[in-house]
Protein backbone atom coordinates (compact mmCIF):
# COMPACT_ATOMS: atom_id res chain seq x y z
CA UNK A 1 0.00 0.00 0.00
CA UNK A 2 2.16 3.15 -1.31
CA UNK A 3 0.98 6.53 -0.73
CA UNK A 4 0.38 9.15 -2.93
CA UNK A 5 2.36 12.39 -2.66
CA UNK A 6 0.42 15.13 -3.77
CA UNK A 7 2.34 18.43 -5.32
CA UNK A 8 1.63 20.05 -2.04
CA UNK A 9 3.80 17.50 0.10
CA UNK A 10 7.08 17.53 -2.32
CA UNK A 11 7.21 21.06 -2.43
CA UNK A 12 7.05 20.91 1.33
CA UNK A 13 9.83 17.90 1.08
CA UNK A 14 11.88 20.22 -1.53
CA UNK A 15 11.85 23.64 0.71
CA UNK A 16 12.19 22.33 4.25
CA UNK A 17 8.62 23.56 5.55
CA UNK A 18 6.94 22.33 8.17
CA UNK A 19 5.69 18.12 7.51
CA UNK A 20 9.05 17.61 5.63
CA UNK A 21 9.88 14.69 7.78
CA UNK A 22 6.04 13.05 7.15
CA UNK A 23 6.93 13.47 3.13
CA UNK A 24 10.28 11.91 3.64
CA UNK A 25 9.12 9.43 5.61
CA UNK A 26 6.48 8.12 2.85
CA UNK A 27 9.37 8.18 0.21
CA UNK A 28 11.50 5.81 2.25
CA UNK A 29 8.25 3.06 2.22
CA UNK A 30 8.08 3.69 -1.42
CA UNK A 31 5.56 6.80 -2.04
CA UNK A 32 4.29 7.53 -5.58
CA UNK A 33 3.61 10.64 -7.62
CA UNK A 34 1.41 11.22 -10.42
CA UNK A 35 3.12 12.62 -13.50
CA UNK A 36 0.28 15.62 -13.34
CA UNK A 37 2.00 16.68 -9.88
CA UNK A 38 5.33 15.99 -10.67
CA UNK A 39 4.49 18.64 -13.45
CA UNK A 40 3.26 20.89 -10.91
CA UNK A 41 6.39 20.14 -8.72
CA UNK A 42 8.04 21.10 -11.86
CA UNK A 43 6.28 24.56 -12.63
CA UNK A 44 6.87 26.00 -8.99
CA UNK A 45 10.74 25.42 -9.05
CA UNK A 46 10.96 27.09 -12.86
CA UNK A 47 8.91 29.78 -10.92
CA UNK A 48 11.85 29.70 -8.42
CA UNK A 49 14.37 30.31 -10.92
CA UNK A 50 15.40 26.69 -10.23
CA UNK A 51 16.25 23.40 -12.67
CA UNK A 52 13.79 21.08 -12.40
CA UNK A 53 15.57 18.59 -13.67
CA UNK A 54 18.17 18.48 -11.65
CA UNK A 55 15.84 19.45 -8.31
CA UNK A 56 13.81 16.58 -9.78
CA UNK A 57 16.09 13.84 -10.94
CA UNK A 58 16.86 12.22 -7.53
CA UNK A 59 13.65 12.68 -6.20
CA UNK A 60 12.60 10.40 -8.87
CA UNK A 61 14.76 8.11 -8.21
CA UNK A 62 13.13 7.19 -4.87
CA UNK A 63 9.44 8.23 -5.96
CA UNK A 64 7.54 6.11 -8.35
CA UNK A 65 6.51 8.03 -10.97
CA UNK A 66 2.89 7.37 -12.35
CA UNK A 67 1.66 7.94 -15.86
CA UNK A 68 -2.12 9.74 -15.32
CA UNK A 69 -4.06 7.31 -17.64
CA UNK A 70 -7.21 7.38 -19.43
CA UNK A 71 -8.81 5.90 -16.84
CA UNK A 72 -7.68 8.35 -14.31
CA UNK A 73 -8.53 10.86 -16.51
CA UNK A 74 -12.22 9.79 -16.44
CA UNK A 75 -11.92 8.99 -12.41
CA UNK A 76 -10.94 12.62 -12.04
CA UNK A 77 -13.60 14.29 -13.64
CA UNK A 78 -16.05 12.04 -11.94
CA UNK A 79 -14.67 13.61 -9.13
CA UNK A 80 -15.10 17.39 -9.91
CA UNK A 81 -18.79 17.69 -8.44
CA UNK A 82 -17.23 16.28 -4.52
CA UNK A 83 -14.45 18.61 -4.65
CA UNK A 84 -15.08 21.50 -6.28
CA UNK A 85 -16.93 23.26 -3.56
CA UNK A 86 -13.56 22.79 -1.25
CA UNK A 87 -11.29 24.33 -4.79
CA UNK A 88 -9.66 21.25 -5.49
CA UNK A 89 -7.65 21.43 -8.35
CA UNK A 90 -7.27 18.89 -11.59
CA UNK A 91 -4.27 18.01 -9.90
CA UNK A 92 -5.11 17.33 -6.24
CA UNK A 93 -7.95 15.03 -7.99
CA UNK A 94 -5.12 13.27 -10.04
CA UNK A 95 -3.10 12.68 -6.60
CA UNK A 96 -6.59 11.54 -5.14
CA UNK A 97 -7.30 9.22 -8.18
CA UNK A 98 -3.98 7.84 -7.96
CA UNK A 99 -4.21 7.15 -3.93
CA UNK A 100 -7.41 5.30 -4.96
CA UNK A 101 -6.13 3.55 -8.04
CA UNK A 102 -2.46 2.67 -5.49
CA UNK A 103 -5.19 1.42 -2.29
CA UNK A 104 -2.95 3.68 -0.17
CA UNK A 105 -3.39 7.32 1.25
CA UNK A 106 -2.87 10.70 -0.34
CA UNK A 107 -0.44 12.86 1.56
CA UNK A 108 -0.90 16.47 1.36
CA UNK A 109 -0.41 19.78 3.15
CA UNK A 110 -4.25 20.78 1.79
CA UNK A 111 -6.29 20.74 4.64
CA UNK A 112 -9.49 21.13 2.59
CA UNK A 113 -9.04 17.54 1.40
CA UNK A 114 -9.93 16.16 4.84
CA UNK A 115 -12.99 17.64 5.00
CA UNK A 116 -13.88 15.72 2.05
CA UNK A 117 -16.10 12.44 1.97
CA UNK A 118 -14.42 10.20 -0.14
CA UNK A 119 -13.58 6.45 -0.60
CA UNK A 120 -9.15 7.55 -0.32
CA UNK A 121 -7.64 8.11 3.07
CA UNK A 122 -6.30 11.75 2.88
CA UNK A 123 -3.44 12.15 5.33
CA UNK A 124 -2.36 15.39 6.77
CA UNK A 125 1.52 15.94 6.53
CA UNK A 126 1.41 19.40 9.14
CA UNK A 127 -1.45 19.87 11.28
CA UNK A 128 -2.95 22.84 10.54
CA UNK A 129 -1.53 25.50 13.13
CA UNK A 130 1.65 24.86 11.20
Amino acid sequence: MSAAVDASALLALLFGEPGAETVAEAIAAQAAISTVNLAEVATVLVRHDRDPAAVLAPVCDQVAVQPFTDADALAAAVLYPQTAGRGLSLGDRACLVLARRLEGPALTAEHAWAELDLDVEVRLIRPRSA
